[in-house]
């Protein structure tokens, strides 16, 4: 079967653009790939989500398929993004496959993925392009400090998350020592995460120590391998290490800069309510966070999330330190011997705080969550002076 190849142009050409709360969302050709622009340096696939079968596509046949959905995959991925806009206010960059798995596989090469059909090599394509667009736009804009998570659902017995760093269930049972040898850091998805992590930690330690992505999620009372409490799946589990997409757009393929994993999530107590998946959502939004801040050197205040528009920033006035610390006196440079009264609000409008700035032109910061915030300044007759965006680190 010959390769077809399409240009950048035809692509682009295909590609409709809407505007959602301030986000951009691209489509492919017949909206069968959908990519919501971010501005975290943080990127999600949801492959196996979909639901749409266009009789132009016939079911795949080729090399023994596999058709089971990852239920509720898509909107798992939808309230994360929500919950991080809800921390960050920005967004992170998500691909969504809405084809259904017996018309297009994007986890598999272009040949049994898509098994020939043109449409279908197509939607292929999008989906890949997209995924490198918004991996290369945030590492240009984060200096590579960015992280790749490949959504799916797994049927396995074991009720667990299974994160798959392209090593398999024997060789995470391998010791340490061996884990921290050239030849499997070259084999994992999160190999320059090694080099590059910002408190030295061994390839052995991220995979499964006690600040790896699976111990930090884990303390949420979500069950995760690798993890400290399960370092490895065992044998004979149907444990996922991980697939072509994890391959293609993380670190274990040698011209990507992005650290990466694939992410099975059991069906009951994540996925199976909404309830559910909002719980699930809030407590993968607070562990992505704090896994960067411990291993990256981050700089979460360059997302941007609001534009001078958007939050109505006067210009008028500057605010120390920001990003600031709970615990801290914020100081505000504003006339003197006037009287104000500021609120703190998440970018959402909930809010956090409120009072009067004291005569010092300062407010004592008290009991604030890492994240995103507005902080608004009022003089008596409710005027507003200071709008602007409040980093707590």
């Amino acid at each position: 079967m010959g390769t077809v190849r399409f240009s950048l142009f035809a692509i682009v050409l295909a590609f409709t653009s809407v505007r959602l709360f301030a986000q951009d969302v691209l489509y492919g050709a017949n909206q069968y790939i959908e990519y919501q622009v971010g501005t975290l340096p943080f990127v999600i696939s949801v492959a196996h989500g979909g639901n749409l079968e266009p009789a132009s596509i016939p079911n795949r046949t080729c090399n023994n398929p596999v058709y089971t959905v990852d239920a509720f995959t898509i909107e798992t991925a939808l309230e994360i993004k929500q919950r991080l806009f809800a921390m960050t206010g920005c967004y992170p960059h998500l691909i969504i496959s809405h084809l259904k798995r017996n018309k297009l596989d994007p986890n598999r090469n272009l040949q049994e993925g898509a098994c020939g059909n043109q449409e279908a090599m197509q939607a292929w394509q999008e989906f890949h392009n997209f995924i490198s667009t918004a991996r290369n736009t945030a590492n240009q804009q984060f200096t590579n400090n960015t992280l790749f998570v490949d959504l799916h659902g797994h049927g396995n017995e074991i009720e667990r998350i299974e994160l798959g760093y392209l090593l398999y269930d024997d060789e995470l049972a391998l010791s340490d020592n061996t884990l921290n040898t050239n030849q499997y850091v070259n084999f994992s998805s999160i190999r320059n995460l090694v080099a590059t992590n910002t408190n030295n930690y061994t390839h052995a330690q991220l995979l499964r120590g006690p600040f790896s992505f699976g111990t930090l999620l884990s303390k949420s009372n979500y069950p995760t391998v690798p993890s400290q409490d399960i370092p490895f799946p065992g044998v004979n589990t149907n444990y996922f290490s991980g697939g072509y997409i994890t391959a293609n757009h993380t670190s274990y393929k040698a011209d990507v800069q992005i650290n990466g994993f694939q992410m099975e999530l059991n069906f009951s107590g994540i996925r199976n309510t909404a309830a559910n998946r909002t719980s699930f959502a809030n407590a993968f939004a607070k562990t992505i966070v704090e896994f960067m801040n411990t291993h990256f050197n981050m700089v979460w205040q360059s997302c941007t999330p609001l534009s001078a528009e958007a939050t109505g920033t006067t210009g008028l006035g500057i605010v120390s330190p920001n990003p600031a610390r709970s615990g801290e006196l914020l100081k505000l440079h504003l006339q003197e011997n006037k009287k104000y009264t500021y609120e703190i609000t998440t970018v959402n409008g909930k809010q956090i705080a409120s009072g009067e700035v004291d005569k010092n032109n300062t407010i004592l910061l008290r009991g604030i969550d890492q994240g995103f915030y507005l902080l608004k300044v009022y003089q008596q007759n409710d005027r507003v002076v200071l709008t602007t965006k409040l980093v707590i680190q």
